[in-house]
């Protein structure tokens, strides 16, 4: 189940954990949201009422590709998720080892191969900045790419802003690596918005300046953030 480049326009979002979902109207408004694998998974029912009438992709986030297996993979599918969201990829050897994972799965749980989507936090740890492997042709399941500056930062040691307003090196390096390896494999890619951006015309200069960057859309980290980017006219479904 793949994100089509040209239609990606919605925003990702991360689901808060322990906090419910909202009415089907706000799911109208997103893409896809994203579970963490660690203990806020939709149930199936809910998962399954939501997609029929919104067409939200439920997504699970999974921890580094050396720390899951195809138990793990198994519950989650059967959870009802659509795809997985992979933290700190570091390059193409890690997408190709979750895909044979959900190859795997797929086959043991009767679901048709290739129908459970794949998206990489991409340029969020050092290795995958610094990597000169191209992602392209890696995996059919493959469908977008995420940059988290915030995430990057730390990975790095340095703050994702700092005192004097500068954007670190290593950030744009790590933006500039997202968009350009999401082109070269003719895929999504979404940049998180920073978590304490919760000024409706912030966010929208923000989003406005993540599109201009050559991202497709956004990942937001609340629904507070959903809200805000409707108040400020960028989203018309909520």
């Amino acid at each position: 189940m793949s994100v089509n480049l040209q239609q990606t326009i919605k925003p990702l979002l991360y689901q808060p954990r322990n906090e419910p979902l909202p009415a089907p109207a706000s799911l109208s408004a997103v893409q896809g949201v994203v579970f963490d694998a660690a203990g806020n998974q939709p149930p199936r029912q809910v998962s399954t009422a939501a997609k029929a009438s919104t067409g939200c992709l439920f997504l699970t986030r999974i921890p580094s590709a050396e720390n899951v297996n195809e138990h793990d993979l198994g519950v989650l599918l059967a959870s009802g998720a659509d795809g997985v969201v992979l933290a700190g990829c570091r390059g193409p050897a890690d997408i190709q080892r979750i895909d044979v994972m959900l190859k795997v799965t797929e086959a043991a749980a009767g679901i048709p191969q290739g129908r459970t989507a794949l998206l990489a936090e991409y340029a969020t740890v050092p290795e995958s900045v610094l990597s000169p492997h191209s992602l392209a042709g890696v995996s059919s399941r493959l469908s977008a790419l995420i940059f988290d500056a915030a995430a990057l930062a730390e990975a790095c040691g340095c703050r994702r802003v700092t005192e004097a307003g500068d954007v670190p090196a290593v950030v744009r390096a790590g933006r500039a690596a997202a968009v350009l390896r999401a082109c070269e494999a003719g895929i999504a890619a979404y940049e998180m918005m920073p978590a304490d951006a919760v000024d409706e015309w912030a966010l929208r200069r923000l989003w406005i300046n993540s599109l201009e960057n050559g991202f497709s859309a956004v990942a937001l980290r609340s629904w507070q953030q959903i809200d805000l980017l409707a108040a400020a006219g960028v989203l018309t479904e909520v």
